[in-house]
């Protein structure tokens, strides 16, 4: 009977058993398991059981910041730059066309600051645009015309910014106790050239539109100067005046990658110590604009500069004789000195440099377009005092 009475109590447990193990795979929690889980709820009540998912979700923040500031995109902490990293589709056509240059204050200040402004090609329209320094000049108009750069002094040297036609957004992009001027664009709007005085001496250097991955690609030394640089519109060439310091040779155009990689140095002019200086590109990047005192005043040269670099690998029964090499402009002779910068329209038919009397500056520096064949010279600002310098078209 004993034995009876245990083989059922034996057997009974064993079901209880099995029907526990049962409730569990089938995802019920018996009553005496869910007790337990109750009674731990409660004394785990007010801990905070997060704080090592908070330091992943930190160190995915921290990870998705670097990663927009290598992508071109803002951080929290930093305005979105929506503008200056993404331009509008189609660009700014608006813009196409104008010139843009750099002036003292048109109500003629006595020492007064440089601002940026707008005009028309016929001399209508001037419009100063929005003003975020000291001394802000050398503009350049990105390759969509929605875009600025230029140089400015935030506080003892100048520095490389970039803004907002409309003046929206504004960022600066080099830091530094080096100088840097002159800035251009690349044909995809994602990077700019520019002349830093490294250790007093300007090279040049290259940055994106982030501020990151700046890159010297000169390296002169001493007296000499690498200086004025022009972007090609269509690939990746940047043409800039180099000046050595050797007696009886005058400045030389070189073209070089944006690796620093030299493409070529354009011919020598036949007197050794005239200068080629101030290289500007024609719209399809075929043609190279400079200023030249080969013919004892400064005047406004060209060259092909695609038949200059068909030679470069063309067989010799196959190169161009004549590369174009030519005087275009008689700018003395009709009362007008040429000073810097000649930049070309965006349809290839102007010429705009900054300019002035070839006797004596009494109407100080002037905007000045011509014809790319040389005729039609007019004088767009016709200032008497202030000068209009540095123009972009």
């Amino acid at each position: 009977m004993k034995r009876a009475t245990f083989l059922i109590t034996f057997i009974a447990a064993l079901l209880l058993v099995l029907f526990n193990i049962s409730s569990c795979v089938c995802g019920k929690i018996p009553s005496s398991l869910a007790k337990g889980e109750e009674d731990a709820a409660d004394i785990n009540e007010g801990v905070d059981e997060s704080p090592e998912i908070e330091i992943e979700e930190e160190d995915e923040k921290d990870n998705d910041a670097q990663a927009g500031e290598q992508a071109g995109t803002a951080s929290e902490d930093e305005p979105a730059y929506d503008l200056l990293y993404n331009p509008p589709e189609g660009g700014s056509p608006e813009n196409i066309g104008k010139i843009i240059f750099c002036s003292e204050s048109e109500e003629t200040e006595e020492n007064g600051d440089y601002y940026l402004y707008s005009i028309n090609p016929d001399g209508s329209g001037m419009t100063r645009l929005p003003f975020f320094g000291n001394w802000m000049w050398h503009p350049a108009w990105s390759p969509e015309y929605s875009r600025i750069a230029y140089s400015a002094n935030p506080g003892n040297t100048d520095k490389i910014f970039i803004m907002a036609a409309d003046g929206s957004e504004n960022r600066q992009l080099t830091f530094g106790e080096s100088r840097d001027k002159f800035p251009t664009w690349s044909p995809d709007g994602k990077m700019i050239a520019y002349i830093s005085y490294i250790d007093g001496t300007p090279n040049l250097s290259v940055i994106d539109i982030y501020g990151n991955n700046q890159k010297q690609l000169t390296f002169v030394e001493g007296e000499d100067t690498v200086v004025w640089p022009g972007y090609s519109p269509v690939e990746d060439a940047i043409a800039y005046t180099y000046n050595s310091a050797e007696e009886g040779i005058g400045a030389r155009i070189i073209v070089v990658r944006s690796d620093g990689t030299k493409i070529v140095e354009l011919p020598a002019p036949g007197n050794p110590e005239a200068h080629f200086s101030h290289p500007g590109w024609s719209p399809d990047g075929k043609v190279l604009y400079f200023l030249s005192n080969q013919s004892r005043h400064v005047e406004i040269w060209k060259i092909d500069y695609y038949k200059l670099i068909h030679n470069l690998t063309a067989a010799e029964d196959d190169k161009y004789d004549d590369l174009g090499l030519m005087q275009l402009t008689d700018l003395y002779g009709n009362g007008v000195a040429a000073d810097y910068r000649p930049r070309v329209s965006p349809d290839g038919k102007k010429i705009v440099f900054c300019g002035g009397c070839a006797e004596a500056q009494i109407s100080g520096f002037n905007l000045i377009t011509i014809n790319t064949d040389g005729t039609g010279i007019t004088n767009i600002t016709d200032f008497t005092i202030d000068a209009c310098e540095w123009p972009d078209w």
